[in-house]
């Protein structure tokens, strides 16, 4: 089993991408959880595991 990063840094990512006001930022939010996970799949089971979504 990989490590997952700390839920702080992933629930940081995800706000930026989700709220952020420029592109920039939700582009690199959006790079670094597909860094982690590997796949929009995966990040989707991760947030929903902590009951982020």
């Amino acid at each position: 089993m990989t490590k997952e990063p700390p839920l702080i840094l992933v629930r940081t990512w995800y706000e930026l991408l989700s709220n952020a006001d420029n592109e920039v930022s939700k582009r690199h939010a959006e790079k670094m959880l597909i860094g982690a996970f590997g796949t929009p799949q995966a990040i989707a089971a991760y947030l929903k595991k902590h009951k982020i979504i």
